[in-house]
């Protein structure tokens, strides 16, 4: 089984969530202190049980952020516009300019997710106010200031879900 495979329930799931980048911000979202840019929900269109994410509008693309069952950071990318179909890619990454990290995404329709495993990376990206992806079909900039505060909001939403519910 591809990882696609075992990935395509959560990445519908988050196809529905995501969606539009234009879609207007679930009632549940709400501004973080610190992350002006950035809206917190803690429950997602047709995903069941409590589920956090942090996402912020950019000039280019739509930035989501959430956290795996295993707690790492995912970054998914998303616009209206954006018809692709389901595969896994190189993606390149670089924050406020510096040359690009090459990592793995996974992309459906109009997402791209990727995970964010390297402490270092993560560490840079907290204290980012852009970054530039290049996926195969182009280069697009999203702003992330805030990023940093996002995260803590996102990791305290998670530690407050009750017990049984879907991590953040």
């Amino acid at each position: 089984m591809t990882r696609i495979t075992r990935l395509r329930p959560t990445m519908l799931a988050l196809t529905a969530a995501c969606g539009a980048a234009a879609a207007p911000a679930a009632p549940q979202a709400q501004p973080m202190p610190g992350a002006p840019d950035w809206q917190l929900s803690d429950r997602l269109e047709g995903v069941v049980g409590r589920t956090c994410m942090a996402r912020s509008s950019g000039p280019d693309a739509n930035m989501r952020l959430l956290l795996n069952e295993s707690g790492v950071p995912v970054l998914i990318a998303a616009r209206p516009d954006w018809r692709n179909e389901s595969r896994e890619a190189e993606v390149g990454l670089s924050i406020d300019g510096a040359a690009p990290a090459r990592l793995q995404g996974f992309i459906l329709a109009n997402l791209v997710l990727v995970k964010i495993e390297d402490g270092a990376l993560l560490q840079r990206l907290r204290g980012a106010s852009a970054i530039e992806w290049t996926f195969p079909f182009g280069r697009f900039r999203v702003n992330i200031a805030g990023f940093g505060a996002a995260l803590d909001a996102l990791r305290a939403c998670g530690a407050s879900a009750p017990a049984g519910a879907t991590p953040g």
